[in-house]
């Protein structure tokens, strides 16, 4: 007996309990069907041409303000190409923004540190510190606008230090010889995403219930290890001449397999039946999903092996689901910034993230970065689950 034929064993025989099929096929194409009915006049159609202008709070330190980047920064906003996207207003403090976030006064907050000014002086790479807004589509536009920003400012970093300070101010238009740094960027400005559409309510919650839903698939994972303890099977397998490390793996590969499969039809049907556009990816898409079910997988086997009793651990599991669709926006985007950076370490976060970024057509650059983060959390989860699968093991006690 191999890892194959108990995989597909274990696939067989959780595709004859009808509950699952419902749960982890039917389940997500309703849910989706129904937030995006009802969030759809919310959320935009998707086809809007230019998402509406940003309204961002600018939160400065004097230092930072008075400083050469500071200045650039406001040529940049001030720029005729970007007034038109972005409609810039001075904030006290960062709870200032914070509170205007909150009552739908703003759209998006830029936090410019003194700290930054410091990097970019010491030739470091320098980011602006953001708090984004309710609005997804919004978010994306100023992300991409001041990340542009900060681009060019690193671009010029590099060229001084490969080149020199005049050679570089004389071959850039528009140098400002006193400063040592381009006031206006010359920087091609667009709308993020195709030119004909935005992501509607139904394409971000298809993404949000993906994500979701692959996590669920782990539960399954947990089930099929405890049944096999629960009705001693697993003392009579573990009898054979066939190692546990064999049954474990083909335990886990059967569910992979389902939640493979699940995430298959909810692509392709919610394509078919609500228009979901997923991109021009495909082959990241898929990706996406394979990384996505190594996290349920190994989630599920962290659960299920530190776990005394299957209900404890799908209680467990299920929390633990909840919890980070909840903080990554699966449910409705929060823009409180302290949830949002503890959703950066879970994996629904950069699973919607990638999801939407190939939706908006966003640069590969960008989608890449989200991917990158999301193998950096699998990898932690199954460095883990490694660990503890090596002190605990899968056995009859």
């Amino acid at each position: 007996m191999s890892v194959w034929h108990i995989c597909m064993f274990e696939l067989r025989r959780i595709l004859k309990i009808r509950s699952v099929v419902l749960n982890l096929f039917l389940l997500p194409l309703l849910l989706i069907f129904i937030l995006g009915t009802a969030l759809s006049s919310t959320m935009g159609n998707g086809k809007e041409a230019v998402p509406g202008q940003v309204r961002v709070g600018m939160v400065e330190t004097a230092e930072a303000a008075n400083s050469t980047v500071g200045k650039a920064l406001k040529a940049y906003v001030a720029s005729p190409e970007v007034v038109t996207m972005l409609k810039v207003e001075n904030m006290n403090s960062q709870d200032e923004a914070v509170d205007a976030l909150k009552k739908g006064e703003l759209d998006f907050a830029v936090i410019v540190t003194s700290d930054m000014v410091r990097q970019w002086m010491a030739g470091e790479k320098t980011t602006l510190q953001w708090i984004l807004g309710k609005d997804g589509t919004l978010n994306v536009v100023g992300q991409t606008l001041f990340t542009r920003f900060t681009d060019e400012l690193n671009r010029q970093m590099a060229m001084m230090k490969v080149l020199g300070p005049e050679m570089t101010l004389n071959s850039v238009p528009g140098a400002d010889a006193k400063n040592g740094l381009v006031a206006q960027s010359n920087i091609t400005i667009s709308s993020p995403g195709n030119s004909n559409q935005s992501y509607s309510a139904s394409q971000y919650y298809a993404a949000a219930m993906l994500a979701m839903f692959m996590l669920y698939s782990g539960m399954t994972t947990i089930n099929s290890l405890f049944t096999e303890r629960d009705k001693n099977t697993l003392a009579r397998l573990q009898a054979s001449p066939v190692g546990t490390g064999v049954i474990f793996a083909g335990k886990i590969a059967g569910n992979s397999l389902l939640a493979f499969m699940q995430a298959i039809v909810i692509i392709v049907m919610t394509h078919l039946l609500f228009g979901v556009n997923w991109g021009r990816h495909p082959w990241w898409i898929i990706l996406i999903c394979v990384l996505i079910t190594l996290a349920s997988m190994t989630l599920g086997s962290i659960v299920a092996l530190l776990s005394k009793n299957a209900t404890s651990a799908t209680a467990l599991m299920q929390g633990i689901i909840i919890v980070m669709t909840f903080i990554s926006g699966g449910f409705t985007p929060i823009a409180i910034d302290v949830v949002q950076r503890i959703s950066e370490f879970t994996v629904n976060h950069w699973a919607l993230q990638s999801f939407l970024s190939m939706m908006l057509d966003a640069p590969s650059r960008e989608i890449m970065h989200n991917i990158y983060m999301l193998g950096v959390v699998c990898a932690v989860l199954a460095a883990a689950a490694a660990v503890i699968y090596r002190k605990v093991g899968y056995r009859y006690e």
